[in-house]
């Protein structure tokens, strides 16, 4: 797909959902329901998600960067700037900023940033599945419990079976796979600690995000916490409105109406919610701007 139709199809969504909310809730009673929030409680909550940013800079610093002795301040710039843009732009078109900062800051290859940048977002994706499917278990058991032991054994199972897994695949390909082994994490103590970052760092943007929404909703934690872990889902999916607007809170009604909530109450604290999100995604730009670059390595 062309860069020039994701935009299309973007702003296309974009513009019906503020035309859809307009006609069903009217912008201004889903706005008004701030005046109901504590700003102290929502000062809190801004920067508990921004800790969430801090550790994400802190992961890729980690990942890129401890090795090589680059300057961690960098590392927040650059997190800080691309966590942004992945959330405005469309059609994951702000993961392709990474690789671009990299490059620029300290001349890293653009194929070792992708994959390692790979390597971080399919940690999230599991990271977040295992989460939900603990929330989803306190809901209904077998089926929550049956996917979380599905995403414990499968990596243990792939990880115990890769060379039989190679063995299976054409030569082209196995030929292709071998060449590309030097992009995977460099030790074993670097997959497992990334991912003990990345845990923490989701555990702790999720917790803002279920407070939030609880002061636009009357939800219980575990179904808050399965709503806003459904949301979040939701931004792997390849087609989606500008600043995720559309499928972020199809997916949130997804998981609020079979709890019982009405459509049109839990599409305004989705909609709420998401605002909150970009609020604080727009306010991490201008922090990044405040650190300073540093010498860029060549």
């Amino acid at each position: 797909m062309s860069h020039s139709l994701r935009w299309v199809i973007a702003s296309t969504i974009f513009a019906l959902l503020l035309l859809a909310v307009e006609h069903y809730l009217g912008w201004a009673s889903v706005l008004e329901q701030w005046a109901v929030v504590d700003p102290a409680v929502f000062t809190g909550l801004t920067l508990l998600t921004l800790i969430s940013y801090l550790l994400r800079a802190e992961r890729v610093y980690r990942y890129f960067g401890q090795r090589q002795g680059h300057p961690r301040r960098a590392y927040l710039r650059i997190s800080f700037i691309h966590n942004a843009l992945n959330n405005f732009l469309p059609m994951r078109l702000g993961e392709a900023a990474f690789p671009l900062l990299m490059r620029r800051q300290f001349r890293q290859s653009m194929l070792s940033s992708t994959a390692g940048l790979v390597w971080i977002r399919l940690m999230d994706l599991h990271v977040l599945l295992l989460l939900a499917a603990l929330a989803l278990g306190s809901l209904l058991p077998t089926l929550g419990y049956l996917a979380l032991a599905g995403l414990i054994v499968g990596p243990v199972l792939v990880t115990l079976l890769r060379s039989q897994l190679m063995r299976l695949l054409p030569a082209r390909f196995k030929a292709k796979a071998q060449e590309l082994t030097h992009l995977l994490p460099h030790s074993s103590a670097l997959v497992i600690s990334t991912y003990l970052q990345t845990l923490l760092i989701w555990v702790v943007k999720l917790l803002a995000l279920v407070l939030v929404l609880q002061a636009f909703l009357p939800i219980d934690f575990v179904a808050a916490w399965i709503a806003v872990t459904t949301a979040d889902i939701s931004g792997v999916l390849p087609i989606h409105g500008l600043a995720g607007s559309g499928t972020y809170e199809a997916a949130m009604l997804a998981a609020l109406i079979p709890l019982g909530f009405a459509a049109e109450q839990a599409l305004s604290a989705a909609i709420n919610l998401h605002i909150y999100l970009l609020g604080v995604s727009a306010l991490s730009v201008p922090l990044a701007l405040l650190i300073p670059q540093g010498n860029r390595k060549v």
